[in-house]
């Protein structure tokens, strides 16, 4: 059976996204209030999709919106293959291990995150179950390097 987004406002982001564009894949432990250790920027669209404890999961949303969408590459934090090795491999299982870039997690990540268009809260409770998609198009791939200019890279992991 083909997936597809059934969250009305999900689809809509999709459909918009533009070559270059990135969302947020996170996890339910993902602080995005303004509370929060390092707070969502306010610019950034928020849509949290957790229904109960687990689901629906990292892999179900992020596979999904693979499925269904023009996403080019992903970025993870440098953590995530130690930590979390069976959503990392699931990632790399999604793109390839060249389209697959790790980056050090705090503060550069949340950096990253801030610039994206928006952040999809699942409701997995997996260590680094989070991942930034990036928007394809048919054409080449954007250079990692544009997406995080201005943000100083601690790792090239």
């Amino acid at each position: 059976m083909k997936r597809r987004i059934l969250n009305e406002r999900l689809a809509a982001i999709v459909a918009s996204l533009r070559h270059g564009e990135m969302l947020f894949i996170a996890d339910a432990g993902s602080g995005t209030s303004a509370k929060a250790l390092y707070p969502l920027d306010p610019s950034v669209e928020y849509l949290d999709l957790g229904a109960v404890a687990g689901s629906p999961s990292f892999q179900d949303i992020a596979g999904t919106l693979v499925e269904v969408g023009d996403f080019e590459s992903a970025i993870v934090t440098d953590m995530m293959p130690e930590v979390n090795p069976k959503d990392y491999e699931f990632v790399v299982g999604l793109f390839g291990e060249d389209k697959v870039t790790r980056m050090s997690y705090i503060p550069d990540y949340y950096e990253l995150r801030d610039r994206c268009r928006a952040v999809i809260q699942t409701g997995d409770y997996g260590v680094h179950a989070q991942a930034i998609l990036v928007a394809g198009y048919p054409s080449d791939d954007i250079p990692m390097e544009w997406l995080w200019h201005g943000i100083r890279r601690r790792t090239d992991a």
